[in-house]
């Protein structure tokens, strides 16, 4: 799923065309470009191909930092002008961290690094290796990280998941049990505040969508609301849902750099209004020009026939039982940090717009076929189509 630079630069030229030609510039992108520098930084980015990196890298280069990847470099082509030091956060896998390392000996230094990695050991050894290299540490978390999902708003100061010692011992690699997630994340934290005490900056997002969402959670509604017909829409119109954009992720990433901002922050969208399922998909069907109409089934009769929230309909869960509280995020101090989010059509359309490109160049070279319910999130047609008639034959209300 690589991509090259200049690929990426067409798209978010593209994006950016249609964007102004909609008058909606007020983007975090853009609001980060309207702030004055203070002085160029220095960063060191730990990954940087995935999808938060190069949104980030882009905007930080658009300001006049200068950016050093740590990485495989098996994606180099996207970012070929860069420094990259290559190695492994798997320690056991050659050459490891020693490039990194012997940089830190030769006396290299940055003004911060930004850190998304999945594996906690990942954080403790980046970490404590670089903790007299930098003045400060970004870790990219997750909402996953809350010990809890039931009932009241979730906050930076909530108790978070935890598992025993010899578990977490166990875990150095991907893929592991991601039952485990939430602690990994957890851990993850507490390894960057360990070694840059009152110097590190956790950002906890919560559904990341739009270009370059390879694990098409989001794309799956977009994409079938435009195909138009008789949709299976989950639960109720109104219940909650909440996700960011990469794009606003990255935005607010730099500026907590910038600012010097440290501490905990909740990073999860919209900022300052509500969202809900129905909301989401009446502005897929304005954005395409759809004839879709919206069939709302039980979540009950949905779960007995095997079609969940969050795999089988992708971003929505019923709002009960553990998951209660799931969508409910306080964005209270990330929006006094400076967290913007973007209209939701603009995600809609840009993640469409990139999907299509996707599909139709890196995906078709690989025989690769959009198949939702398959291997990838949502349900077939066939199983969507034998679904609905049945909920018109118990003739039951959502």
């Amino acid at each position: 799923m690589a991509q090259t630079r200049r690929e990426f630069l067409a798209q978010s030229a593209a994006g950016a065309a249609a964007l102004a030609g909609t008058g909606l510039i007020t983007t975090a992108q853009g609001m980060m470009m309207n702030r004055p520098v203070s002085k160029p930084l220095k960063i060191l980015f730990l990954g940087g191909t995935g999808m938060l990196g190069p949104q980030f890298i882009e905007l930080a280069r658009a300001r006049g930092h200068e950016i050093t990847l740590f990485n495989r470099g098996n994606r180099e082509e996207m970012f070929p002008d860069l420094e990259l030091i290559e190695g492994n956060r798997i320690v056991d896998v050659e050459p490891g961290l020693a490039p990194l390392e012997d940089a830190v000996k030769g006396g290299r230094r940055w003004d911060a690094v930004i850190d998304t990695a999945s594996v906690h050991t990942w954080v403790e050894n980046s970490a404590a290796l670089l903790k007299d290299a930098a003045d400060r540490y970004q870790f990219i978390s997750s909402l996953s990280a809350y010990a809890s999902t039931t009932g009241k708003e979730q906050r930076e100061g909530d108790p978070v998941a935890t598992m025993p010692d010899d578990v977490a011992d166990r875990i150095d690699r991907l893929p592991y049990d991601m039952s485990r997630y939430g602690a990994v994340k957890a851990r993850a934290e507490v390894a960057a505040e360990r070694c840059f005490p009152g110097r590190a900056t956790v950002l906890r997002p919560g559904l990341i969508v739009g270009p370059r969402d390879f694990t098409h959670r989001f794309t799956y509604w977009p994409y079938r609301v435009r195909e138009g017909g008789d949709v299976l829409a989950p639960g109720k119109p109104e219940h909650p849902i909440k996700f960011i954009d990469a794009r606003d992720v990255a935005a607010f990433m730099l500026k907590t750099v910038e600012d010097r901002s440290f501490g905990t922050y909740n990073t999860n969208g919209p900022v300052g209004e509500a969202m809900t399922i129905g909301r989401l998909l009446d502005t897929c069907k304005k954005v395409t020009g759809s004839d879709a109409e919206f069939t709302w089934v039980n979540a009950d009769f949905l779960s007995a026939r095997g079609i969940n929230g969050w795999v089988q309909m992708p971003v929505w869960l019923p709002p009960a039982g553990e998951y209660s509280g799931f969508h409910s995020t306080s964005l209270e101090m990330s929006a006094a940090a400076g967290l913007v989010t973007r209209p939701l059509a603009e995600t809609v359309r840009d993640t469409l717009a990139w999907f299509d490109g996707w599909r139709e160049g890196e995906a078709k070279t690989r025989g690769f076929v959009y198949a939702p319910g398959g291997r990838l999130p949502g349900i077939t047609p066939d199983q969507e189509g034998e679904t609905l008639k049945a909920w018109r034959e118990r003739g039951e209300s959502p």
